[in-house]
């Protein structure tokens, strides 16, 4: 494989590394905001099953605290919150993009090894450009979601620091 091609390749898959890693961390991220939704609506939601079950407080003591604590506010808001996080975890549906991401982190993770198997064979030139552009069409036809930008940098930065990669665009001559 010539060096400009290899370089080209090698570009290519340093780009799927970072959108593979990209995906992982946004496949993390959905699934940390899901957990957290979760728990917290669990969690207020079984705090006030057993808020009428706590001990009665003598009148001083009941009038000494907080607002937020006296049962006749404190149920309602506490409700209201789980009413909140309960209507999150359907509006954003952060299980099910949760998976979305992990099914794009595999797909990119396909197609780099589909690189590494056209990097790393001896084909003849023609059929090295061949699995090339069934490589460049594969890619073509994959339709992710987004990523947020920090977690595209994080995988930028993870690709990068495998120290492995050619400068970005190194393929392409200099024009000056």
């Amino acid at each position: 494989m010539k060096d400009d091609v290899r370089n080209m390749v090698l570009d290519w898959m340093r780009k799927i590394h970072q959108l593979e890693y990209a995906h992982t961390y946004e496949s993390l991220l959905w699934s940390r905001i899901d957990l957290w939704t979760g728990i917290s609506a669990f969690a207020i939601s079984t705090l006030i099953a057993f808020s009428y079950q706590f001990p009665s407080v003598n009148s001083i003591t009941y009038e000494s605290l907080p607002f937020i604590l006296k049962s006749n506010f404190f149920i309602p808001f506490a409700s209201t919150i789980v009413a909140i996080l309960t209507g999150l975890q359907i509006f954003l549906k952060p299980n099910e993009k949760t998976e979305v991401h992990k099914n794009a982190a595999r797909q990119y993770e396909r197609l780099r090894h589909s690189i590494e198997i056209v990097i790393t064979t001896d084909y003849t030139e023609t059929k090295t450009n061949e699995k090339i552009e069934g490589i460049k069409k594969e890619w073509e036809d994959l339709t992710p979601p987004s990523v947020s930008p920090k977690n595209f940098l994080k995988g930028k930065d993870k690709a990068f620091s495998f120290n492995k990669y050619p400068p970005e665009l190194s393929f392409l001559d200099d024009v000056n």
